[in-house]
């Protein structure tokens, strides 16, 4: 009680902040994709594959070992819809059958175009805004070029205009549906057309459209193809359905008269064809082979009466179980077999996979069953474009479970060679704040996001949600009796193609060897052979003439692996000792720092060929430094060349080296607000660069022993020649900072953390931004290198582009480890294999564990295999978990060889999982409530419920077993779908009511009528001091009052919404958030002060989001950039995350007016003319009460990208008849001040902040 009066003590004394606003921004998108697509839109020459899903487009190309690398994503800002369809369109079409294609002789005349670096295909998407759009990758401008096509706005949005889209075989036509009554044919321009434009860097596709009207709902539209290479008709084929009848529908057009009426034939389906589940258009004979979940037709165009019937196909095993055929693909074949067959793979939702030959006749030849997939297919599935050594390679994903890159062999079972993790549905999620002990660390303070899932294959999964770099291994190598290591290198030799790592030890090195195709593996090499030392290595480096450059404490070494009579050593004198050095390969440079005695000096010398040998040649008169040096750093600007030393009392020594002389510049010290006797050892030091505004920008990084990065900006226009300028430090955790340079970014560890940092998108402002790298293992997803001693990345010299293009060596976990290191920040998710399918989730801090139920089905009968039950288990599960959990059967439970959890009755289900800790008598107790749904033996119409309480422990003689007992249970009138607790009372939603419950030596007291009836069942519930927080199914939420020991309502909301969840923060002011199923998100502030009308007040801020969130967590660490309040995330069903962010008034003030400003920009949002009406005034947009104008943090990352340059061309360049651009300057810089402060240039202030509000650092 006295900590909780203290809480509302300390929360009513900290000062009020005016919030406003609420900003959402999507942090993970849906890891679903509704299609992948193989389309050339990059070159011809560059084997891409389209990843599509609700939002998001990605590219991946198909690159050396056959695996699927990330290129690009696309990010279209005027896109804030979803996408219904997708299409590509032939830039060069070719038939299957046809021998060869005429890109045309007219484009040869007038544009010298290079068809093997121009786009093969241009990607269409329908938009469920209304649009089509057009892609294609420009590689004269870098960058995606779009046209969007506004489709009629007559069409009711609801009726979804795109959820059918079709490309004519010839690529003369699109086809558009909505899902009934409309359709539209829009006629493409030649090829040769096409081609002049994509060498002009210009696209407008379109010749002309025609809208059409078609009977009852549209299930299916394709086009069919020619009859042979001289037909010129373009065939369209409707599938509908009107009243319960179908119909296939065929319009025929003549090529160049599409504008004309055209030929319509149709036919009327029987009963059992009227809803099929697939449509293939055939090659042969303009055939298409319908089929349903009994059987499969041919029809032919030139005769509709007469199809050919062919039975339905059933799997090899389990045919009482058989599901419905949902995809088809037409892989690649050669003209010979194109000529003569026509095939087609067909893939169930299960995942089992047939191939079909159809003849010259369209006539069906053979059918052979391939075996299954690893994954349920109800989504995407193609095969792409290139062969492997005769297999085929299938691309497939769907809503649930992984998809992935498969290969198919001849005669073979389809196998898994790259897989593409899916973590939805997303059926619950938590929040894991890191324990922070001091406030001084409260920079290293992150949130760890977990979230559960099913999947169709039974098997479901905990994933761990993060964001940032992926080194994924590729092959790893164990070194012996080698379990750490000190530092190591890695070099590449241009001279023999080589790749050296050098691994040191306190006590020894080793240099290892491999060629860039990794086909002979690693080797090492001895020192006999190489000269060089196997004491410890202080550096090392690689000349460009292919030299191996070793310092150690007593010489350097040289090794010319191409000429091995001319590796040299020079040993110092033995009362000389090198106390630290650094070696710049590409400069040929060694800089060292010497003791002798009690002297200390920096000795600098280059690498030199002397005649058919190497050699060293000092220059420059050594220097004299009286602090204990501990790390150098050489970098080169322009032509001058820096040392910056790093040394133990936190102090920077900057040293310039000019034609072949020394001279030291300047020397900082180190600012860092901590405790006195925090280290100030400078461990290492990185620079990273870039080119702003025609100007060089670097910043220097000192990573100090004690964790703590800190980072200078340089000044290259300082009297002293150079000039360091302190910007602010930041704690990344307690142990030595190693950081490495890599030009435009820089790579650190610390502890077991690996980072990056790196510049901002754009020329400037010159800001800096941190990403987490994550080290992946397909092979095990849960894994994460527990140690982490050592890395270097590398260019790998054997290949140009692709997956193994950067490779990173690191030593971890005793082995050497060679990844792929991806430099796109991306989604990197971590998975927890389940023996069963996750339904609840939740974190005990008590325990520090995961808590997850999970279930299993199983058919009691084997004869009726559709009559199944669900069982579910509880396991505890350690977050750091490597591998997957097992199951714990009963025997093994009861022989105690493993510790008992609870497991429900068959058909009994844990729908609530609620870590409690209540106290009593100044003590604190730790119990686990579970809530489960059952039905009633007595009426099996309805479903009951038990509340069952559990002791759990870790065991003391060994802490990573958990044992737990039962201690309690409750039988409550209804299902459980949620608890929370008050005092040392549980409160149970349970049906239709909220239920406290109580033990008999409860301090807390309830009134027999404390039960409270709910109008709907509660499905999430929350208790703050003396207020109830109820979400309920159907009336969205209610509040309560404890008060004499009952509940009192106080408020409910004013309209009814089905609710989803709510969270509660009750920093001051206090502010609530509620999520309904519509996807709005609303933030209700000091609600405990404002319940005297029994209804809501009104919401203080609103975020439409496009999916409905089910949970919203309340996260732990509050930007520094935002100092309101910590974000709240939230979680959607289809596997997206949504952070939403309380904005204070001056902020909610600057966001709207640059969003408003940015959406009027009618290049970037094409359909802005369209939506002005309903955009709010610039006026409005300023005004922080407007509750209707939201705050959209994609809209505002994109904007951000741009740069400040464009945003002030943005501001100046408005319409001045409808509003001054100088009101809007002056608004502009009112804003920014109030938020940022004085500032010579606002629009580069702005452009920064906005850039460190949207980064994404999870």
């Amino acid at each position: 009680m006295d900590e909780e009066l203290e809480e509302i003590t300390t929360r009513r004394t900290r000062p009020t902040r005016h919030i406003k606003g609420l900003m959402k921004q999507s942090i993970l998108p849906s890891p679903t994709f509704r299609f992948i697509i193989p389309a050339r839109i990059r070159s011809k020459s560059h084997s891409d594959v389209v990843f599509i899903s609700e939002r998001c487009i990605q590219i991946k190309e198909a690159v050396a070992f056959v695996e699927l690398d990330a290129v690009a994503e696309i990010n279209l800002a005027g896109m804030t819809g979803s996408i219904l369809g997708a299409q590509v369109i032939g830039v060069h079409p070719q038939l299957p059958r046809d021998s060869s294609f005429n890109p045309g002789s007219s484009v040869g005349n007038e544009i010298d175009l290079d068809l093997d670096n121009s786009p093969a295909h241009i990607l269409v998407l329908a938009l469920d805004e209304r649009f089509l759009l057009f892609i294609y990758y420009s590689t004269s401008c870098a960058s995606f070029l779009t046209y969007y096509r506004p489709m009629p706005s007559e069409v009711n949005l609801s009726e979804k205009y795109g959820a059918h889209l079709a490309v004519d075989p010839k690529s003369r036509a699109v086809a558009i549906g909505a899902a009934t009554q409309y359709f539209g044919m829009l006629w493409l321009k030649s090829p040769d057309d096409l081609q002049q434009q994509i060498a002009g860097d210009k696209l407008d596709p379109i010749s002309d459209e025609r809208f059409y009207m078609a009977g009852g709902d549209i299930l299916f539209m394709e086009f069919l193809y020619p009859q042979s290479a001289d037909d010129k008709r373009i065939i369209l084929l409707l599938i509908t359905c009107q009243d319960g009848v179908g119909k296939a529908v065929i319009y025929e057009w003549k090529e160049g008269q599409g504008t004309r009426r055209p030929e319509i034939k149709e036919i009327k389906l029987r009963d059992q064809d009227r809803l099929p589940t697939m449509v293939v258009p055939l090659t042969k004979e303009s055939a298409f082979l319908l089929i349903t979940p009994t059987s499969m037709i041919v029809y032919q165009t030139h005769d509709l009466t007469t199809p050919k019937r062919y039975p339905s196909i059933l799997p090899d095993t389990q045919p009482d179980r058989a599901g419905l055929w949902t995809r088809w693909a037409r892989p690649s074949r050669n003209l010979m077999y194109s000529k003569h067959y026509d095939g087609i793979y067909l893939c169930r939702e299960d995942g089992w996979i047939y191939y079909l030959e159809f003849g010259n006749e369209a006539e069906l030849e053979s059918q052979t069953s391939l075996g299954q997939l690893e994954c349920g297919v109800d989504n995407a599935f193609d095969v792409l474009d290139v062969g492997h050594e005769g297999a085929d390679f299938i691309l497939a994903a769907g809503e649930t479970g992984d998809g992935g890159l498969f290969i198919q062999e001849a005669r073979d079972q389809p196998k898994c060679v790259q897989r593409f993790l899916n973590w939805a549905p997303m059926l619950d999620a938590v929040v894991v704040p890191s324990e922070i002990y001091d406030p001084s660390e409260k920079d290293i303070a992150h949130d760890r996001l977990f979230v559960c899932s099913a999947s169709t294959s039974g098997c479901g999964s905990i994933t761990e949600l993060r964001h940032g770099i992926e080194a994924q291994v590729g092959v790893t190598a164990p070194l012996g009796d080698l379990l750490s290591i000190r530092d190591m290198w890695a070099m590449t030799n241009d001279v023999n193609g080589g790749i050296y790592v050098l691994l040191s030890h306190p006590m020894s090195s080793v240099l290892l060897f491999m060629n860039p195709d990794l086909e002979d593996g690693i080797s090492a090499l001895d020192e006999e052979e190489t000269g060089l030392d196997t004491a410890q290595t202080l550096a090392a480096g690689c000349t460009p003439s292919g030299v191996i450059v070793q310092v150690t404490e007593k010489a350097i070494h040289l090794f010319v692996p191409h000429q091995l009579s001319s590796n040299t050593r020079v040993q110092y004198e033995p009362r000389d000792a090198i106390i630290t050095a650094a070696v710049d390969g590409p400069g040929s440079l060694v800089v060292s720092a010497f003791r002798r005695c009690n002297e200390m000096s920096l000795h600098f010398a280059r690498i030199d060929p002397i005649g058919e040998t190497v050699g060293i040649s000092k220059f420059g008169e050594p220097l004299n430094i009286d602090k204990e040096p501990i790390c150098l750093l050489i970098q080169a600007f322009g032509d001058g060349v820096f040392v910056f030393m790093g040394t133990g009392k936190g102090t920077l020594l900057i040293f310039y080296i000019e034609n072949d002389t020394a001279t030291f510049l300047i020397d900082v010290k180190i600012s860092i607000d901590v405790a006195d006797d925090i280290s100030l050892a400078i461990e290492s030091l990185a620079v990273i660069r870039t080119a702003s505004g025609g100007s060089l920008r670097a910043i220097l990084f000192c990573g100090l022993r004690s964790g703590i990065l800190v980072p200078f900006e340089i000044d290259f226009n300082a009297s002293s020649i150079i000039g360091l300028k302190q910007k602010k430090p930041r704690r990344f955790g307690r142990t030595a900072l190693r950081l490495q340079s890599k030009d435009n970014y820089a790579l650190f560890t610390c502890g077991t953390e690996f980072w990056r940092v790196a510049y901002g998108p754009g020329d400037s402002p010159p800001d800096f931004f941190f990403w987490r790298v994550w080290i992946t293992d397909q092979n095990n997803p849960a894994y994460f290198p527990v140690t982490l001693y050592g890395f270097e990345l590398v260019k790998n010299p054997g290949i140009g582009s692709g997956l193994m293009s950067n490779c990173l060596f690191c030593f971890a976990d005793g082995e050497l480890l060679l990844c792929a290191f991806d430099e796109k920040a991306k989604p990197v998710p971590r998975r927890i294999g389940l023996p069963g399918n996750a339904k609840r989730l939740t974190y005990s801090k008590a325990l520090r564990s995961l808590i997850v139920s999970y279930t299993i089905d199983s058919t009691e009968d084997p004869q009726s295999p559709f009559e199944r039950t669900e069982q579910s288990y509880i396991e505890f599960v350690d977050p750091e978990s490597q591998v997957p959990v097992a199951h714990r059967s009963r025997a093994a439970m009861n022989n105690d060889t493993e510790p008992w959890r609870p497991q429900s009755s068959m058909g009994e289900i844990i729908t609530c999982i609620f870590d409690w800790t209540p106290q009593r008598d100044g003590q604190e107790y730790h119990l686990i409530a579970i809530g489960t749904s059952f039905v009633d033996l007595q009426d099996q119409t309805r479903r009951r419920g038990r509340v069952v309480l559990l002791k759990a422990a870790r065991d003391p003689e060994n802490p990573s077993r958990i044992d737990c007992f039962h201690k309690h249970m409750q039988v409550m009138p209804g299902p459980v779908h949620c608890m929370a607790s008050y005092l040392d009372s549980l409160l149970v939603g349970t049906g239709r009511s909220v239920v406290p419950l109580t033990s008999s030596n409860s301090s807390t007291r309830w009134t027999r009528d404390a039960e409270i009836p709910l109008p709907s069942p509660a499905i999430a519930l929350s208790v703050h001091h003396n207020l109830v927080i109820v979400t309920t199914s159907r009336h969205s939420t209610m509040i309560y009052i404890i008060a004499d020991g009952t509940l009192v309502r106080r408020a409910t909301g004013v309209a009814k919404h089905d609710g989803l969840s709510h969270c509660f923060d009750t920093d001051n002011p206090s502010l609530m958030y509620v999520s309904i199923r519509s996807g709005t998100v609303q933030m209700f502030q000091d609600i405990e002060d404002k319940l005297d009308d029994q209804t809501l007040p009104p919401f203080l801020g609103r975020a439409e989001l496009p999916v409905s969130l089910n949970r919203l967590a309340l996260g732990s660490r509050v930007p520094s950039f935002f100092p309101a309040r910590a974000p709240v995330y939230g979680f959607g069903l289809n596997g997206s995350v949504y952070k939403l962010v309380a904005l204070e008034e001056p902020e909610t003030k600057l966001l709207r007016l640059l969003q408003n400003l940015y959406q009027r920009d009618t290049s970037i949002w094409p359909s802005s003319s369209s939506r002005r009406m309903y955009t709010p005034s610039l006026s409005a947009a300023v005004m922080a009460s407007d509750q209707g104008f939201e705050v959209d943090g994609d809209i505002l990352d994109s904007l951000a990208k741009r740069g400040p340059e464009y945003l002030q061309n943005l501001i100046i360049s408005q319409d001045a008849a409808t509003e001054s651009s100088v009101v809007l300057v002056d608004w502009f810089r009112e804003a920014a001040y109030a938020v940022l402060g004085e500032s010579p240039n606002h629009y580069e202030v702005v452009i920064g902040w906005l850039r460190q509000m949207v980064h994404v650092e999870m």
